[in-house]
């Protein structure tokens, strides 16, 4: 397998005004607008004529051994590098491989273009060589889908995709038949859109600020919309004004800092009792950048701990999955950085009704944490301190876990593409599976590591 072209050294130009080009020069030079450097998959006939313009508009096609992987290698750049992960592959088998990862990338909130390259316009029907319908494959998991339904909306199609996949976070679909690429047409290279986030309606930032101020003990549930709004520090500035405790969503424990006295911990699924229980206390909650997922917020531990008579406060980017799940007082279609900071901007300076209670909270928050410190302690009897402490101080804060919907082994996909953007850093993953010849053929220093123990053998 070969090594993938390496990216030219200088600025890449981008093409302005409405000029003569190919279907696939359309296609390429409109990547280019968005700034694609890198793109996953496994070559095919069915995009060969744009393939062999990739090199020279400095966009790599980097192979891999399966397409689920290219998957979830996009996954794991975009999620890196906050750009857009590229994947793209042969109409048919190729493309049908990508499904898992693609699910994965879904629920990660990860803005994914998928290239589908489709069987050719004169063959569609027939039952052909690889024919396969391919939208429907990825209607569940896509935020949209875009279908070239003529060479001459190639550039436009691909255009929307990418905007797409950015503002609304998450995959987008691009179905284009392979006959498409080919031919003679004039169009103009649309300029990226990118929406900018605000913090939502002046009514609903109003009566959450007059919730939260009456409120004797708020709790904030921070989600995946902190980490990927970069609202971390508005979140920890709100919880120090409330003196609220703050409990991390499930597989979001990125998105207050551990080692902040009002960090409580996880809920859900194998979550902190602490977090658990000082949630059951809160008379209002507020939700930041947070679906409130079902399998976040279940009972564990014998705790049904969900304040059922709390008042909740939903921040949500996305406004269809405002109340989806769990029933709210007040929801915020807005971005969790700007509404954790228009939200401090109304109750700052005031007096709030629980700042009598702040000291006593604080030290809720303290014995909780201790005492659930103290049973895992008790709990775990077998612990491999030194290798386990190791990765706890390796992972930092740009760790990448797997998702929701991930199959197990996603994670020597996305260490590679985490080598690959943060250069010199060593990367160091857990688990493997059939990408785990990809690392030595990228020069990506990736590591494997293979733990050994009387009951699993871990690579």
């Amino acid at each position: 397998m070969s090594q993938p072209t390496a990216i030219p050294k200088t600025a890449r130009t981008v093409v302005t005004g409405v000029q003569k080009m190919t279907p696939s020069e359309a296609f390429v030079e409109t990547m280019v607008a968005n700034n694609v450097t890198d793109m996953f998959g496994i070559m095919g006939s069915a995009f060969m004529d744009a393939m062999d313009i990739f090199a020279p508009a400095g966009i790599r096609l980097i192979p891999v051994a399966h397409e689920q992987g290219a998957g979830h290698m996009a996954d794991g750049y975009a999620r890196v590098s906050g750009r857009h992960g590229v994947v793209i592959g042969q109409n048919g088998p190729g493309i049908s491989n990508c499904v898992t990862a693609i699910a994965a990338a879904y629920w990660a909130h990860s803005p994914v273009v998928i290239v589908t390259c489709e069987t050719g316009t004169m063959g569609m029907g027939l039952g052909g060589f690889q024919e396969a319908n391919q939208l429907p494959m990825f209607q569940e998991f896509t935020k949209y889908q875009g279908h070239v339904n003529n060479p001459k909306r190639m550039a436009e199609y691909t255009a929307r995709c990418f905007d797409r996949a950015i503002s609304e976070m998450g995959p987008t679909q691009l179905n284009i038949p392979r006959d498409y690429f080919y031919g003679e047409i004039v169009c103009e290279i649309p300029k990226p859109m990118r929406v900018d986030r605000g913090a939502g309606g002046e009514k609903t930032l109003n009566e959450a600020a007059e919730l939260l101020a009456t409120a004797r003990f708020p709790v904030i549930l921070a989600g995946g919309g902190v980490v990927m709004g970069d609202a971390v520090a508005e979140c920890k500035a709100l919880a120090e004004r409330l003196g609220a405790p703050v409990v991390n969503g499930y597989l979001r424990n990125d998105s207050f800092p551990a080692s902040h006295p009002l960090w409580a911990g996880p809920l859900g699924y194998q979550g902190s009792k602490a977090a658990m229980k000082l949630i059951a206390q809160a008379d209002v909650v507020i939700a930041l950048g947070s679906r409130m997922g079902p399998f976040g917020t279940l009972p564990q531990h014998g705790l049904d701990y969900w304040p059922k008579d709390a008042k909740i406060i939903q921040v949500e980017a996305d406004h269809t999955n405002l109340g989806l799940v769990k029933k709210i007082t007040v929801g915020i279609c807005g971005d969790a950085k700007a509404a954790a900071a228009a939200l401090l901007q109304r109750i700052d300076g005031r007096t709030l009704a629980c700042d009598a209670t702040k000291a006593a909270r604080f030290e809720t928050i303290k014995s909780e944490k201790a005492a659930w410190e103290k049973e895992l302690d008790e709990w775990t009897h077998e612990r491999d301190a030194y290798s386990l402490d190791m990765i706890e101080e390796a992972k930092g804060a740009e760790g990448v876990t797997i998702d929701k919907l991930e199959d197990v082994g996603p994670a020597l996909k996305a260490a590679i593409d985490a080598q690959m953007n943060h250069g010199k850093t060593t990367v160091i993953e857990i688990m493997c599976t059939r990408e785990l010849g990809d690392p030595f053929r990228r020069d990506a220093l990736a590591k494997p590591i293979r733990f050994l123990d009387k009951y699993k053998d871990y690579v």
